[in-house]
């Protein structure tokens, strides 16, 4: 009896950590990763896993932002074009001041007010996210391309700045240390502040959250600003790795966001989820793109790849919520 107990006793901690820490990513990658390694020659060796890490940090960071707003049971759907909007204004305020920190705080600072804009709509006028978002995604893009004359923005010759995107540090790439940072971060605000509990109570339960006295429209504000910040973020690795913005660039990583927050634990109905889990589904979407040109798969396969992630993560959650709701 006293075995079966401790079992139990077991069994339950685990449950716990995979649910709260997100600790159920590392399976699928476990699998992903044991089947790449068998299929092809590469994708072990120490510089393919660096370039699926630097892969992984745009994703990653990108996917931190959608967390927060999932969390409240919403979605941002202008991500990707909040990417371009991003390294557009960063490469801009480079060229023109040759400052590597006013192109990481404007790039920081777009995100943070586009996001907050995103936020104050849906929480005041309670403009629905995805038809916020959705139209967000189209004016932001429109904007972008408008002021760059649908032209690509070259950097200037700053090697501080391309440090950020190229660089290697203990022989870990840069980018890698970035979406490490910001996971870190994410996850100490989500913990340990009130804010960070009220972004799971407003998800869980946004009414009662209300009726416990928690300011919601300045939660939501708060998670959609952080989500846009997380852009922001994302942009200056990707600008820095790549040294030009283009006014197209990002186009459907709001979708790969998602998918990594959503095979990480984050439940697409809110109140549910961590950082930790989306830093792994980031990883295992970086994994998959990789191995998909490794196993010398067309690129438009990833797109179908990916929205099979999306639909059986969430299939999954729906069926977990359900599950628990009959016992």
């Amino acid at each position: 009896m006293k075995t079966f107990q401790n079992s139990i006793g077991k069994n339950e901690v685990w449950r716990k950590l995979t649910r709260v820490q997100g600790l159920s990513a590392l399976l699928p990658l476990a699998v992903i990763v044991v089947f790449l390694s068998l299929t092809t020659d590469t994708f072990l060796t120490a510089d393919n896993l660096m370039n699926v890490m630097r892969q992984a940090a745009v994703y990653a960071v990108m996917a931190t932002g959608m967390t927060f707003v999932l969390l409240t049971g919403g979605v941002d759907l202008s991500q990707g074009s909040l990417l371009a909007m991003c390294c557009v204004t960063s490469c801009m305020a480079l060229n023109a001041t040759g400052s590597m920190w006013i192109a990481i705080l404007t790039a920081m600072g777009t995100g943070l007010i586009v996001g907050a804009v995103n936020g104050t709509v849906i929480s005041m006028i309670k403009l629905p996210p995805f038809i916020m978002t959705l139209g967000a995604l189209y004016m932001v893009r429109g904007i972008t391309l408008y002021i760059t004359n649908s032209t690509q923005v070259r950097v200037s010759d700053n090697p501080a700045f391309t440090f950020i995107g190229k660089g290697d540090l203990f022989g870990i790439p840069v980018p890698v240390y970035v979406f490490i940072a910001v996971g870190i971060l994410a996850s100490l605000f989500l913990t340990y502040t009130s804010t960070g509990r009220n972004i799971f109570a407003v998800g869980s339960n946004e009414s009662s959250a209300r009726l416990s006295g928690v300011n919601v429209n300045k939660t939501l504000i708060i998670a959609y600003a952080l989500s846009g910040l997380c852009v922001g973020i994302g942009a200056v690795v990707y600008l820095a790795r790549l040294s030009a913005a283009q006014p197209t660039a990002g186009e459907s990583y709001e979708m790969e966001a998602i998918a990594a927050a959503v095979v990480g634990g984050t439940s697409q109905s809110g109140g549910e989820g961590g950082i930790l889990g989306s830093l792994i589904g980031a990883v295992i979407i970086a994994s998959i793109r990789n191995g998909l040109v490794l196993l010398g798969v067309g690129s438009y396969f990833t797109k179908i790849v990916v929205g099979l992630i999306i639909v059986l993560a969430v299939a999954i959650d729906v069926t977990r919520r359900r599950l628990a709701a009959n016992r």
